[in-house]
């Protein structure tokens, strides 16, 4: 028969106070139980922990030893309990979300930071990745939310709660000396009069450009794709091409001399979704609240694309 938990608190409140009557008032137990238990522990581990006279109670050598390593037992007793109840209540534990890059520069940071800083103990992995690869972590279990386009979400299978965070429409992205940069807006046939920047295949916007195109019953002059936004509006910037993003992310682009107009014929709009495996962590569910938090909030602000 091992010590248990408790009667390891019942040698430390007797340590603590050198008194029987004392550790049972604390304890709130009568003291003929603090008797009992601490002749029962001296009995399993075969050795007297304290030496008692008429005028004290004290500590053997063994005891002395044996109340260290009891406390080091009840404090690490009480760190596991308070673990289990903050991932309990959600206020604690490890969130992982896989993220489209340019949610992952605008919006998710203020979500990570209201999760984070709300308790101690939390903490979260981001993944930037396209919005397919997001998916893919989500449906091996490698992710616990994933943030992607609509058109990747009705993939993401079963188990999975979807929200729909935001809408943005796809703006054109231009260089300077374009000749459609002294339009107020632009058309997908204008766009398919010139060569395109386009994202890889398998991407949300990449998608939405695609279909853009296809739906105004034209195709680009010639075709640049790039892997990244970034690599996009620099590829626009040097005159290769132009090309067209949402209006979330736009401010990505904003390194580079670059003008966006509203684009047209038809209007195309992204929705941006908030994917959650069933059943979430209460800590997934408490970020999930955060990240659809700052989308409103973001939302009340409106685009601001830098260059219209």
């Amino acid at each position: 028969m091992d010590v248990s938990l408790s009667q390891m608190a019942v040698v430390d409140a007797v340590a603590r106070h050198g008194s029987f009557s004392r550790a049972a008032r604390e304890l709130h137990v009568g003291q003929p139980v603090v008797s009992r238990t601490i002749a029962l522990v001296e009995r399993l581990l075969g050795t007297a922990l304290f030496s008692r006279t008429t005028r004290a109670v004290e500590l053997t050598d063994a005891g002395r030893a044996y109340v260290a390593i009891a406390r080091q037992v009840l404090a690490a007793a009480e760190h596991g309990r308070r673990q289990w109840e903050g991932y309990r209540s959600g206020e604690r534990g490890s969130v992982t979300v896989a993220v489209l890059p340019s949610v992952a520069a605008t919006v998710l940071p203020e979500a990570v930071r209201e999760f984070t800083r709300a308790t101690a103990g939390r903490s979260v992995t981001v993944y930037d990745v396209p919005a397919d690869e997001g998916v893919a972590l989500l449906k091996e279990g490698k992710a616990d939310l994933t943030i992607c386009d609509a058109e990747q979400a009705a993939d993401a299978g079963p188990f999975v709660e979807s929200q729909v965070l935001a809408t943005d429409d796809l703006y054109a992205v231009l260089p300077p000396d374009s000749r459609l940069a002294a339009s107020a807006g632009v058309t997908w046939a204008d766009l398919g009069r010139e060569p395109f920047v386009a994202l890889r295949s398998g991407t949300g916007v990449r998608a939405l450009t695609d279909s853009g195109f296809a739906a105004a019953g034209t195709a680009p002059q010639a075709l640049v794709t790039a892997r990244g936004v970034t690599t996009v509006a620099g590829l626009v910037a040097a005159g290769i091409g132009v090309s067209a993003v949402p209006a979330s992310v736009l401010p990505l682009l904003g390194f580079q001399d670059l003008v966006f107009r509203p684009l047209t014929g038809p209007t195309v709009t992204r929705s941006i979704c908030l994917l959650s495996r069933v059943p979430a962590t209460l800590a997934a569910r408490a970020f999930a609240q955060e990240v659809g938090a700052a989308f409103a909030r973001r939302a009340t602000e409106g685009p601001t694309p830098s260059a219209l």
